[in-house]
C-alpha cells in the first residue's frame, strides 16, 4: 500500500503482514521518504534522459511521518516503511484508518491488490418483512452492502459480538455503523433467530420495539393485524369498553371503568400487565369486576391464584364478598390448609400469600391456573430472591401484578416483575443489566431509557389519585422545623463527632470503602434517631425531645378540633413513646405493627369508632393494603429514606 502525503503511501501484503510505504508527490514526480529529509532531490524526467530538481519541504515530510503513528502503524525498516500495530488487524485498518488517512489529506494506493482483506465501502441497507402470526411476529430481514447482501447470521454475529465489520456474500467486508450496533442487536437478543430461512420470531409483546427498529428501516413491509395491535398498543383511546358483570355489586367509577377494560384489552392479546394505580383507587375492586366477568362470559375455567402479603389476607376475602359476593373464594392459609391441589376446582378465587407460594410451591404447582395475579407485586422486585424465582414457575393461562410502586429502588424490580408477567419480554437478566439498567442508571443513556420505556408502556397502567379523582380535595403538605432542646443537641453532636472520627480514622488506616459507607449510614440513622427523641439511642437519656413536644401538642390540637390522624414512623421505638404518652392522658387509639395479628380488626376499630382519634402505624408494616378514608391527617415523624414508599 502506498500513503500518498500530497506530495504519497502504498499497501502491500509480504509475508502474511500488511505494509506501507510512504512517498512524496511534487506535481507529476514522486520520491521515496528518507531519514535525512534532503531540502532537494534530482529525478529523471520519465521516458527521457533529462533530470528535474525538486524543491522538498522537509519540514512538511516529517509532520507527514510523524502522523502515521497515529494511524494504526508502526514505523519498520527501512524507513518510511510501516507496519501495522500488534492490537489493529488488517480489517481494522483498511475500515477505520484508511478513511481517516483520506480525511488527513493522503492518497492511498494498492488496496485493490490484496487478496485476503476486500473492503466494501457501502453503507449497509436493511429492508424488514412482517408478517404476524397467532401469538408471534415473522420477520425477515434481508441486509445489503450496495448490491452484495449479507446473511442474517454473520450479521447476528458480529452484532452480538459488536463487532464492526462482518463478512459478505462475494468475501468482501463491509464496515456496521456504530448505531445499528446499539439499534439491531436488540432484535437477536429478544427474538429467536432462524438462521436457514433468514427470518427472527418475535413474541406478540414485542410489538412497540419492532415498531422502534423498524422505523430505521429503508424498506418496511408489514401485514394488517400487525399494524391494528400496534395501534391498538399505542392509542389506549381506542380500547374496546366492556359490560360490567351483572354480578357485580356497585358501581365502578369512570377510571376503574378504565381500568377494568385495559384488564380486557390484555387478556384478549394474552398479554401481562401491571395495574399500578395509587393506593386508594380500587386496584382490587377493578380486579374482582373483571375475573367475575371472565366467569360469567365462560372464559375461566380453572380457579384464579390471588398472592398477596399475609397481611391483605382478610381485605381480599372482604373484598370478594361485598363486590363479587357469586364468587367463591378460597384462602389457602394456616395449619388447616388443603394440601390437595384438586379441592381448588371447587372455587373461583384462592387467595393465598407468598411466604406460603414459596412453602407450598411444590403443590401449587400442580394446578394450572387460569390467572396468578400477585397483589403488592413490589414483593418480587428482588429478581433471583427465591418468591420471585417460585411466582415464575407457576402455571397459569394469564397473569397480572397489582402496586402502586412498579419500581422503588432500580429498574432491576422492573424486569423481575416483567419476567414474571410476560417472560422473555425484556431478555435475560444478564441482558437487561448491560443494555439497560447498567446504561440508564449508571450512564444516563437517554436513547435506552426511551427505548425500555416504550417497550413496558402498554403493559402497566399508572393514575395517580391527582388524574383520576379532580374531585377530591387537594392534598396540602407541610413540613413543621422545631430546634433540639440543649440536653438533646449536645447529645446529638457528641455522637456526630464520635462517627466523624471513626470515619477518618478508618481512612487514615487502610482506606475501606465498604467499611466506611457502612459506618456513615450507621451514624446518619443514629442522629435522625436523636433528632426524634435520644431515648432512641440512650436509655438513660432524662433530657426533653423538641420534636416528640411539638408532636404531642398537634396532636392534641387536631384531637379537640374532631379530626381523624394516621401518625407513621419507621421506628417502633417512637410509636411506643406515643403510646405511653396518649396512655396517660387516657386517650384512645389504634396500632399496627408488624408483630400485630389481627390486623384488620385494628383497621375496623379505626374506621368506625369515632372514639378513636389516632392510628400508631410503622411504616414498613402499614405502607401496603390499607384503606384508611376515615382519616383526613396523615403525619409521617421520620421521613422514609425512600420517597415512593413514603408517598403510598
Amino acid at each position: 500500500m502506498v500513503l500518498r502525503q500530497h506530495h504519497t503511501s502504498t499497501c502491500s501484503r509480504s509475508r502474511g503482514e500488511l505494509r506501507a510505504s510512504l512517498r512524496f508527490g511534487y506535481g507529476d514526480y514522486e520520491v521515496e521518504y528518507s531519514k535525512a529529509l534532503p531540502a532537494q532531490s534530482v529525478v529523471r524526467k520519465p521516458g527521457t534522459w533529462t533530470l528535474v530538481r525538486l524543491h522538498r519541504n522537509a519540514e512538511a515530510e516529517h509532520q507527514a511521518y510523524k502522523r502515521l503513528s497515529s494511524h494504526g502503524l508502526k514505523r519498520g525498516s527501512p524507513p518510511g516503511t510501516f507496519l501495522l500495530r500488534k492490537n489493529v488487524k488488517p480489517v481494522d485498518f483498511l475500515i477505520r484508518h484508511v478513511p481517516r488517512l483520506l480525511a488527513a489529506g493522503y492518497e492511498v494506493y494498492g488496496e485493490e491488490r490484496l487478496n485476503s482483506v476486500r473492503v466494501n465501502r457501502h453503507r449497509p441497507t436493511i429492508s424488514l418483512c412482517i408478517s404476524s402470526e397467532i401469538d408471534w411476529f415473522d420477520v425477515k430481514a434481508v441486509i445489503t452492502f450496495g448490491k452484495v447482501p449479507v446473511s442474517l447470521k454473520e450479521v447476528r454475529r458480529a452484532l452480538r459480538k459488536r463487532q464492526r465489520y462482518v463478512k459478505l456474500a462475494d468475501g468482501s467486508i463491509g464496515e456496521i455503523p456504530p448505531e445499528w450496533i446499539k439499534r439491531y442487536r436488540h432484535l437477536f437478543e429478544l427474538g429467536e433467530v432462524d438462521v436457514e430461512e433468514e427470518r427472527v420470531r418475535l413474541a406478540s409483546h414485542h410489538a412497540l420495539l419492532l415498531e422502534e427498529l423498524a422505523s430505521d428501516s429503508e424498506v418496511v413491509e408489514a401485514d394488517a393485524r400487525f399494524r391494528e395491535q400496534l395501534q391498538r398498543l399505542q392509542d389506549f383511546t381506542g380500547i374496546e369498553p366492556r359490560p360490567v358483570p351483572r354480578g357485580f355489586v356497585g358501581q365502578l367509577r369512570p377510571y376503574q371503568k378504565a381500568g377494568y377494560d385495559w384488564l380486557h384489552f390484555l387478556h384478549e392479546y394474552e398479554f401481562g400487565g401491571c395495574l399500578a394505580d395509587d393506593m386508594g383507587l380500587g386496584k382490587t375492586v377493578q380486579v374482582l369486576a373483571f375475573l367475575l366477568s371472565l366467569r360469567e362470559s365462560g372464559h375461566a375455567q380453572a380457579a384464579d391464584l390471588i398472592v398477596v402479603p399475609r397481611s391483605l389476607l382478610v381485605n381480599w376475602d372482604r373484598e370478594a364478598a361485598r363486590f363479587t359476593p357469586s364468587l367463591r373464594v378460597l384462602v389457602h392459609a394456616g395449619s388447616a390448609r388443603s394440601k390437595s391441589p384438586e379441592l381448588f376446582d371447587q372455587y373461583d378465587l384462592v387467595v393465598t400469600t407468598y411466604g406460603l407460594v414459596l412453602r407450598d410451591l411444590n403443590l401449587l404447582r400442580k394446578y394450572h391456573f387460569h390467572y396468578v395475579v400477585l397483589d403488592e407485586s413490589q414483593a418480587i422486585k428482588n429478581p433471583v430472591a427465591k418468591t420471585s424465582r417460585a411466582v415464575r414457575r407457576l402455571e397459569s393461562d394469564h397473569r397480572l401484578a397489582l402496586t402502586g410502586t412498579p419500581v422503588e429502588n432500580t429498574s432491576l424490580e422492573l424486569w423481575s416483575q416483567f419476567a414474571f408477567l410476560n417472560p422473555g419480554m425484556l431478555g435475560s437478566l444478564e441482558y437487561f443489566k448491560r443494555e439497560f439498567a447498567t446504561p440508564i442508571e449508571r450512564h444516563q443513556d437517554q436513547e435506552a431509557a426511551h427505548l425500555l420505556q416504550k417497550m413496558v408502556h402498554p403493559f402497566i397502567l399508572r393514575r395517580t389519585k391527582e388524574q383520576v379523582a379532580p374531585e377530591l380535595p387537594p392534598r396540602t403538605e407541610r413540613i413543621i422545623f422545631c430546634d433540639m432542646e440543649p440536653a438533646q443537641r449536645r447529645l446529638y453532636e457528641r455522637w456526630r463527632d464520635r462517627y466523624r472520627a471513626m470515619v477518618l480514622g478508618l481512612f487514615d488506616e487502610v482506606p475501606n470503602r465498604a467499611q466506611m459507607r457502612m459506618k456513615v449510614l450507621e451514624g446518619l440513622l443514629r442522629l435522625r434517631q436523636i433528632a426524634i427523641h435520644p431515648l432512641l439511642v440512650e436509655e438513660r437519656f432524662r433530657g426533653r425531645s423538641a420534636k416528640m413536644e411539638l408532636l404531642a401538642e398537634l396532636l392534641e390540637t387536631l384531637r379537640a378540633e374532631g379530626h381523624k390522624v394516621l401518625v407513621f414512623s419507621q421506628f417502633v421505638q417512637v410509636l411506643k413513646l406515643i403510646r405511653q404518652q396518649l396512655e396517660r392522658q387516657n386517650v384512645s387509639y389504634a396500632y399496627l405493627d408488624g408483630r400485630t395479628r389481627k390486623r384488620q380488626a385494628q383497621v375496623d376499630r379505626f374506621q368506625n369508632d369515632p372514639a378513636v382519634p389516632f392510628f400508631l402505624i410503622s411504616l414498613k408494616a402499614g405502607g401496603l393494603g390499607l384503606n384508611l378514608t376515615a382519616a383526613d391527617y396523615v403525619i409521617h415523624i421520620d421521613p422514609w429514606w425512600n420517597p415512593a414508599v413514603e408517598a403510598q
